[in-house]
């Protein structure tokens, strides 16, 4: 069974931070991320992934894609 976040537009923003992320290495990491919000790196593996969709780990999605979107424009 596949999780999903509550809202569809979370899900493709978890989607598009792993595809981006998997082609910036040199600008960002999962590890680097969660240093920057306060998270553990095992938290934004599992939420980016779908393995975690708590209301915590939707906002971090959010969050992440907030920034990563504002630093990088993706």
């Amino acid at each position: 069974m596949i999780d999903l976040f509550i809202h569809m537009e979370t899900n493709n923003k978890a989607e598009a931070i792993k595809a981006w992320l998997s082609n910036n290495r040199r600008l960002e990491t999962q590890g680097s991320l969660a240093k920057k919000f306060g998270k553990s790196r095992s938290f934004v593996s599992l939420s980016l992934n779908k393995q975690s969709v708590t209301r915590a780990s939707e906002n971090l999605v959010n969050d992440i894609y907030e920034y990563l979107h504002e630093k990088y424009g993706i």
